[in-house]
């Protein structure tokens, strides 16, 4: 029999978030999080290119790790997210190292009600689009905020190789042989869980086709400037071993995406 379908809503959202709050300010104050520290993040920080007198929506903004980076250069940057508990670590932050951020609760499928049109120039999701209940809303209502011409710069997992089923073939010495991926098609949430950080904790994500992130992109009046796979330079692999994995698999997707006129 097929899987039950798994329950995905803003408030089993919101749950998981602020139950993952302090495991997730954790990971990035103590650089556990590694493949955001040295990975995604800061390619997605090249691909959003000079910020500097920009307004900025950074949506899904978590603990304020992307906010931060994005006011450090000059962006002039408002963060929204739905977990109160995620925010109050960013909120945190911001107090003992002031960039002029800020930052509010609420549903990012739905900051349409909370920023008149053309409010910003940028906007940017440093992977959390997928785990907004509501992906379509949230492309809508970004578009809405922005400003013609306006750009979202977005990184989400690679849905080619972030699959229902996923699973690394090791050998009798335990080294990776390849990636055994399967399921692709199946489109839906999927329940990740999270081990070896400050605790143990799951949350939910949506699984979608490349087809499908793209279609919901143009849907939305958006037209793509670029697209990136991420991969880490040998340096980075020299300092962070566990990052080999993704100099052979293309862990994380970037699409630099703009607002028509």
């Amino acid at each position: 029999m097929p899987d039950a379908p798994l329950p995905f809503d803003l408030n089993t959202a919101r749950a998981d978030w602020d139950a993952a709050a302090d495991a997730y300010a954790d990971a990035q104050a103590t650089g556990l999080d590694v493949y955001r520290l040295a990975l995604f993040g800061p390619a997605q920080v090249t691909l959003c290119g000079d910020v500097r007198g920009l307004r900025l929506l950074d949506v899904g903004c978590g603990t304020g790790y992307f906010a931060r980076e994005m006011a450090q250069r000059g962006a002039l940057v408002t963060g929204i997210d739905l977990s109160p508990v995620m925010l109050a670590h960013a909120e945190r932050l911001e107090a003992a190292a002031p960039l002029g951020i800020r930052y509010l609760t609420g549903d990012v499928a739905r900051c349409h009600e909370q920023f008149p049109p053309a409010s910003f120039d940028l906007a940017t999701a440093c992977l959390s689009l997928q785990d907004m209940p509501d992906i379509m809303g949230a492309f809508a209502a970004v578009q809405h905020a922005l400003r013609p011409g306006g750009r979202l710069v977005m990184s989400i997992a690679h849905p080619c190789s972030d699959t229902p089923f996923r699973r690394w073939a090791k050998d009798a010495s335990g080294t990776k042989q390849w990636l055994c991926i399967d399921r692709y098609f199946d489109r839906g949430p999927i329940r990740y869980h999270w081990k070896g950080w400050k605790y143990d904790f799951s949350t939910a994500a949506q699984h979608a086709t490349l087809e499908d992130w793209l279609g919901w992109a143009f849907a939305a009046g958006f037209t793509l400037r670029a697209l990136r796979e991420p991969l880490p330079s040998e340096v980075a692999v020299l300092t962070h071993p566990e990052l080999a994995d993704a100099a052979r698999i293309p862990y994380f997707l970037l699409l630099d995406l703009m607002r028509g006129g």
